[in-house]
C-alpha cells in the first residue's frame, strides 16, 4: 500500500466543500510521536502499525488501544501485511524485510536481495509483491519466507504502492526517472512485469498507492510536482488515466468494498468513494497532521488511518456523519399533510382516496437519496415512486387502488441508497386508513359527526382539513354524508 513519497508537500489545512462536519473519525492514543507510515487491520480486530525508528504497534481491539512491539531495528518501516493474527511481514529502509509467525513477539530478518528502501508490500494468499526505490520489485510465493528479485538498480524513481489482486495478478505504482506516474503489472505472480507511464491530467507527479478492482479498473493516489494531490482512475488496465486534483498530497488508498473506498493525505485529508473511485467526497478527520496510510476491515465500517506525530485515527461507522434513516413521513391531500408516526400507533388517514383510491406519501430522510431499489405496498399498488427533484431528502410515493378502509397499510422500501454511500436494506412504514375518523381516535363516532356538522360551510384550512373528507376545499354536505355512513367503523385492535 501507500508508502510516503519523497515529494515534500506544504502542510496547510484545506477545507473541501463537501466536508461532513461531524464525521466519525476519532484519534486514539498511539503511545508515540514518531511518524507512522503503514497499517493493516484484520477482520479479527487484530491490527498492526509500522513507522520510523523501527516502530511496530499492535492492537487486539480493532485499534482502540495499542501496545509497542520490539522490532529489533531502528530503520524506518513503511508498509505491513498480515495473513492472520500471527503471521505477517513488514518492509523498510535498506532492503529490510521482517517476518513474524508469533503475532509480533519476535521478528526474523528475511533476505531481500536489494539495498534500496522498500516501500510497499501486498499479498494474495501466499503470493506477494514488494516495491521499492530504484524501481526495485521483489516477489514471494511462500507468504514472505523467501523472496526473489524481479528487477532492481534502475536510475531514479521507485514503487510506493502495491496491490496483489490475485495469486497471479498484481500491480505496483510509483514514479519513473523523468517524474511520470508509473504502473507495473504482473500476470505471473511477480516474476515478469509490463509498464505504463502517464501524467495526472498533464501534470508530473508520483503515484503513492494503488488499488485494482479487476484486471482493467483501478485507482492510484498521488502527489503532483507542486505538492497538490490527485487520484487517477483507469478502466483499461493502466493504458490511460483520468485524474481528480485535490488541494493536498494524497497518500494511502483502500477499498474494503467496491462501493466503499477511502483515501488519505496531507493536512488530515480523508476522502470516501461510493462508486469504485469515480467520485470522492471529504470526511472530517479531526486532525491537521499528514496521513500516510489507511486500511479497513472487510465490512467497510471499521478502519484505521495513520500519519505524522504518532497519529492514529479510528472509525467504526465508515467515517460517516451518521447513518441513513427515515426521519418523518406524511400522507398529503388537498395541500394538507397528516403525519404518519414512525414509532407507536400509525398515523390515521381519514380522507377519501377518491374514485381510484389514490394516496400520496412523502417520506423524508436525514441524507439526500440517490436511489431506491423497490417500493411495495400491502394494499393496492405503487403507481409511482420518485426522489423529489427539489429536495433529494424526500421520496414521493403514489399509491392506487388502496381499497382497504379500516385497515393498516404497510409500505416497504427495499435498498434505500444515499449520496454518502449508506444503504438501508429495508424500511417499513405504516398508514392506518379509517375514512371519517376526524379526531384520529381509531373509531368513527358521534364526535366526528358533530365536528363536521359544526364546521359545515367553512373553507378548508390548517385547523379543519381533516374534516374535508372528499378534499373538495370546503367542508360541506358530501363530507357530512360520508361521516354518517361510516359511523361505527373502527381500526382493528
Amino acid at each position: 500500500m501507500s508508502k510516503n513519497t519523497i515529494i515534500c508537500a506544504v502542510c496547510a489545512l484545506s477545507l473541501l466543500a463537501s466536508f461532513n462536519t461531524f464525521a466519525q473519525w476519532s484519534a486514539v492514543d498511539s503511545g508515540t510521536t514518531t511518524q507512522l507510515r503503514g497499517v493493516h487491520l484484520l477482520d479479527s480486530g487484530v491490527g498492526y502499525v509500522v513507522g520510523d525508528g523501527g516502530t511496530i504497534l499492535k492492537s487486539i481491539d480493532s485499534g482502540a488501544t495499542w501496545n509497542a512491539l520490539v522490532s529489533g531495528t531502528t530503520r524506518t518501516l513503511y508498509d505491513v501485511h498480515f495473513f492472520d493474527d500471527a503471521t505477517g511481514v513488514t518492509v523498510g529502509d535498506n532492503g529490510l524485510i521482517l517476518r513474524t509467525i508469533d503475532g509480533g513477539t519476535s521478528w526474523q530478518t528475511m533476505t531481500s536481495g536489494v539495498r534500496d528502501g522498500l516501500r510497499s508490500v501486498s499479498f494474495s494468499g501466499a503470493n506477494g509483491i514488494c516495491g521499492g526505490l530504484s524501481q526495485d520489485i521483489l516477489y514471494s510465493s511462500d507468504s514472505g519466507a523467501t523472496w526473489q528479485v524481479a528487477q532492481k538498480g534502475f536510475f531514479g524513481g521507485g514503487f510506493f504502492g502495491a496491490h496483489m489482486l490475485s495469486p497471479t495478478l498484481g500491480f505496483v505504482a510509483g514514479q519513473n526517472s523523468i517524474f511520470q506516474g508509473f504502473l507495473g503489472t504482473t500476470v505471473n505472480g511477480g516474476a515478469h512485469w509490463s509498464f505504463d507511464t502517464f501524467y495526472f491530467n498533464g501534470n508530473e507527479g508520483n503515484c503513492d498507492d494503488v488499488f485494482f478492482f479487476d484486471g482493467a479498473t483501478g485507482v492510484t493516489s498521488g502527489v503532483l510536482f507542486d505538492g497538490t494531490g490527485a487520484i487517477a482512475r483507469t478502466t483499461n488496465g493502466g493504458t490511460s488515466w483520468n485524474s481528480i486534483i485535490f488541494p493536498n498530497a494524497m497518500q494511502g488508498i483502500d477499498f474494503p468494498q467496491p462501493e466503499s473506498g477511502f483515501a488519505v493525505g496531507f493536512a488530515g485529508t480523508v476522502l470516501r468513494s461510493p462508486d469504485l473511485g469515480i467520485s470522492w467526497s471529504a470526511q472530517t478527520s479531526g486532525t491537521s497532521f499528514d496521513l500516510f496510510d489507511v486500511h479497513f476491515a472487510s465490512d467497510g465500517l471499521t478502519g484505521l488511518a495513520v500519519g505524522a506525530a504518532g497519529t492514529i485515527l479510528r472509525t467504526t461507522n465508515g467515517g460517516r456523519e451518521d447513518d441513513l434513516e427515515l426521519i418523518s413521513a406524511a400522507t398529503r391531500k388537498g395541500g394538507f399533510e397528516i403525519d404518519l408516526t414512525l414509532d407507536g400507533p400509525p398515523g390515521i388517514e381519514c380522507r377519501s382516496g377518491g374514485a381510484n383510491a389514490t394516496f400520496k406519501l412523502q417520506l423524508t430522510f436525514n441524507h439526500a437519496l440517490t436511489a431506491v431499489d423497490d417500493v411495495t405496498t400491502s394494499c393496492g399498488t405503487v403507481s409511482r415512486s420518485t426522489i423529489d427533484g427539489t429536495d433529494a431528502h424526500r421520496l414521493l410515493i403514489n399509491l392506487a387502488g388502496v381499497n382497504c378502509n379500516a385497515q393498516v397499510v404497510t409500505v416497504t422500501l427495499s435498498g434505500v441508497h444515499d449520496e454518502e454511500g449508506n444503504t438501508l436494506p429495508s424500511v417499513d412504514l405504516e398508514m392506518a386508513l379509517l375514512l371519517g375518523d376526524v379526531d384520529g381516535n381509531g373509531v368513527v363516532d358521534y364526535a366526528d359527526i358533530d365536528a363536521i356538522r359544526l364546521d359545515r360551510g367553512q373553507a378548508t384550512d390548517s385547523t379543519n382539513f381533516r374534516e374535508d373528507l372528499n378534499t373538495s376545499g370546503k367542508i360541506d354536505s358530501p363530507d357530512f354524508a360520508i361521516v354518517k355512513s361510516e359511523r361505527g367503523t373502527m381500526l382493528p385492535p
